[in-house]
This record gives structure tokens, sequence and C-alpha cells, in this order.
């Protein structure tokens, strides 16, 4: 990513360089805060986060568990993971998948009790990090922050 400024010629303005300069400021932090919690769940789970979104997932679902498209689509993982990512994780004693009874086409993918351990552990820790990473931040600046996000989003519908 370059951090310079580019020349766009007579029709760029200040509004936006500051359009591209927030887009950028929000790219590099959203990959920066990535890292960060890969490299902790690396280090104390010898985890990914994407199998930690897999179980967040989950966890909310419940008992009714979700189906694999609907979590597909849910995931911050890229799509052509998302398989193999499922594989790993039901051989790690983490899911089930199970055809839906409703639609045989359909697979249901449930957490399992070691899933649910694991993600409840797992959570404990995501939260303390979040909380150490936004320390320096007021309550009042995160709900700020919060809020022009939120903005940001519903402008992609």
């Amino acid at each position: 990513m370059l951090d310079t400024e580019l020349d766009l010629g007579s029709e760029s303005s200040p509004e936006s360089k500051n359009s591209l300069r927030l887009w950028l400021n929000l790219y590099k932090c959203t990959k920066r805060l990535e890292q960060e919690m890969s490299d902790r769940f690396r280090e104390n789970y010898s985890s990914t986060f994407p199998r930690f979104d897999v179980l967040a997932h989950l966890y909310q679902a419940g008992e009714q568990g979700m189906s694999t498209s609907l979590l597909g689509s849910s995931l911050m993982a890229s799509k052509g993971n998302i398989s193999r990512l499922l594989d790993r994780m039901e051989e790690d004693g983490l899911l089930e998948r199970k055809l839906s009874e409703k639609d045989r086409r359909v697979s249901i993918v449930y957490m399992t009790e070691n899933g649910s351990r694991l993600f409840k552990n797992m959570a404990a820790h995501h939260e303390a990090w979040t909380l150490e990473i936004f320390q320096d931040i007021s309550a009042a600046e995160k709900e700020d922050l919060l809020a022009l996000l939120k903005r940001i989003r519903n402008t992609f519908g």
C-alpha cells in the first residue's frame, strides 16, 4: 500500500484525498488487528482467527446449528477456504456436519462439546485482548468510533 499521495490531476480534491486517507487507515488498522489476533490465537491455542470465527457463529446459533451456506456467508474467512477449514475442524472434533432433515441437499453444522469448551476459553481471552488493545481509547471515543463505523457499514446496505 502506498503511504504517499497520488497525483490524481485536477479532479482530486481535499475531500477525495481525505477519503483515500480514511480508507487506507481503516484498511491498515483492520489488517494489523487481524494479524494481532491471529498471532495471539496461534501462540495461545495453536489455532487461527478463522477457526475462532466459525466457533463464535456456531455458539451464537446454539443447538439448531447453521447451514453450511449461511455459515460461509457469515464468516470473515475467504469462501475458498471454508470447506477445508470445516473439514479440519470436524477432524479435530470441534464441530460436526449432518444433512438437514428438511432438505437433504443442505448440511447443518453443529458445535461439539469440545468445540464449545474451546470457544469459551478463546472468547474470554479474545475479550481480554481487545480490552488491552483498545485501553488507550476512552469509552466515549469508542462509542463515537462505533457510531462512525456503523454509518460506514450502512452505506453498503
